[in-house]
């Protein structure tokens, strides 16, 4: 049994992928709070092309992280889902897309099925909305 399954996709201003987001993202994966189930780095240059990186294009640090975190390389990723990524990026940016497992909520899953539970609705808050909610607490 799987746990719920997200797509994520992070744009990175100035074609920089920064070795924290990696780190976090390791210990989220370490601390079994999710699984990496695909990831793809897309790279939009000046002109509008967009390319797909490569991990032997990739300098060895930044190789050698990704590939621990994606250890399982599901194939659920497609050449479609980049270009469609690729078409919201910026000029001169980058994304990573992820395809990520909630190990976290497995658990959870289990219980409500073995209680004859069943999810009727699901969503997710975007960031600026919960800034939002933060903003109400505060007042």
């Amino acid at each position: 049994m799987r746990g719920p399954i997200d797509y994520i996709v992070l744009e990175f201003e100035g074609n920089h992928f920064k070795g924290e987001v990696l780190t976090a993202l390791t210990d989220a994966v370490s601390k079994k709070i999710i699984n990496v189930l695909d990831l793809a780095l897309i790279y939009k240059d000046g002109n509008g092309n967009v390319t797909a990186l490569e991990l032997n294009n990739l300098d060895q640090e930044l190789t050698r992280s990704i590939e621990v975190l994606h250890r399982e390389r599901a194939g659920l990723i497609t050449i479609e889902d980049t270009e469609e990524v690729g078409e919201v990026l910026d000029d001169n940016n980058s994304a990573g897309l992820l395809i990520i497992e909630h190990l976290w909520a497995k658990d959870l899953k289990k219980a409500l099925i073995n209680a004859n539970g069943r999810l009727i609705s699901e969503g997710r808050i975007h960031p600026d909305a919960a800034a939002e909610l933060d903003e109400e607490e505060e007042n």
